[in-house]
């Protein structure tokens, strides 16, 4: 498998197309899937990547309430996506304003899969992350959801 590496400045189109650096598009193929990650940015894995971090929460029951919706909250995050003739990707309005980007963006290769970000959120002091209230009057985190399940 090609490692991903490197960091590229690039902008998304008026349409919310994102082109993935050509670097990254050889590794990860025709189809691939973005993830609402944490500190705010898109994560974008391979199939065979995904599958296997994908397959690692199976044994996750109901029995563990936290991990449960950790889970859930990380598997309900999961778009599946795909270039068009031209290379361009369209990035939803969910993923766009959960990462908080407007025009200029920065990819990041992170090994195994790349993380999206938008240029202001990767170059500013303080990154956040998005909560989500529960029922029950708990509170978690995209973040807390990665870090539950080791994703």
């Amino acid at each position: 498998m090609e490692f991903f590496v490197g960091t590229f400045n690039h902008q998304i189109d008026g349409k919310n197309r994102i082109r993935i650096p050509a670097k990254f598009r050889a590794g990860l193929g025709k189809e691939y899937y973005f993830v609402a990650s944490m500190e705010g940015c898109i994560r974008v894995y391979p199939e065979e990547v995904l599958s296997e971090r994908v397959a690692s929460l199976n044994g996750i029951r109901s029995g563990d309430p936290v991990k449960l919706r950790a889970k859930r909250k990380i598997l309900s995050s999961i778009e599946k996506v795909s270039d068009d003739d031209q290379g361009r990707t369209l990035l939803s309005a969910n993923l766009k304003k959960f990462a908080g980007i407007e025009k200029d963006v920065i990819t990041v290769g992170m090994s195994d899969y790349i993380e999206i970000w938008s240029k202001e959120r990767f170059e500013g002091d303080e990154i956040w992350s998005k909560s989500e209230q529960q029922s029950d009057g708990d509170t978690m985190t995209i973040d807390d959801a990665f870090v539950a399940l080791d994703f």
